[in-house]
């Protein structure tokens, strides 16, 4: 079952968080730009099986240039479970969940191969303030208008 993140999910989050990332990931430029801004609750979601939380993924707010979106990440799913859909899912639900019309792109950091199933293209004419290999940095726009974006990716 997928539903939103609860305050009482944090601790198993952040558990699963180290498992399957370890130390590393503070090193990861995605969490570096993460580490003083909050999660969008709204959009953040896991996903369980009983009591078992298997998977997460959250969003972040940003801007490019005054227009406002979403920065996907982390999507994290328990490891004994990998290869089961599971992350899939999440952005998938996670997508189509997102409603509000002042939302006018997705961003995030990450495999391009992965992450094309859901619409996300390389985009070469945005940016973060932290050096991000080019070809990790992933866009989707959900504006039928804003489809041409460019310039640096705020978070907030």
């Amino acid at each position: 079952m997928i539903r939103l993140e609860r305050t009482s999910d944090y601790k198993k989050v952040l558990s699963l968080e180290e498992e399957v990332l370890g130390p590393g990931r503070f090193a990861r430029p995605s969490f570096r730009l993460r580490e003083n801004n909050e999660y969008n609750k709204k959009y953040s979601k896991v996903y369980c099986r009983g009591i078992k939380l298997l998977g997460s993924i959250r969003y972040s707010n940003c801007t490019i240039n005054e227009k406002v979106g979403l920065m996907l990440g982390p999507l994290i799913v328990d490891q004994k479970f990998k290869g089961q859909g599971i992350g899939r899912e999440l952005v998938n639900k996670s997508l189509k969940d997102i409603k509000d019309k002042d939302i006018v792109f997705v961003v995030l950091i990450g495999e391009f191969e992965y992450y094309k199933q859901f619409g996300f293209e390389m985009d070469y004419n945005i940016y973060f303030s932290l050096n991000v290999r080019k070809e990790k940095v992933l866009f989707r726009t959900l504006s039928k208008t804003e489809k041409d974006l460019s310039g640096k990716i705020e978070l907030f």
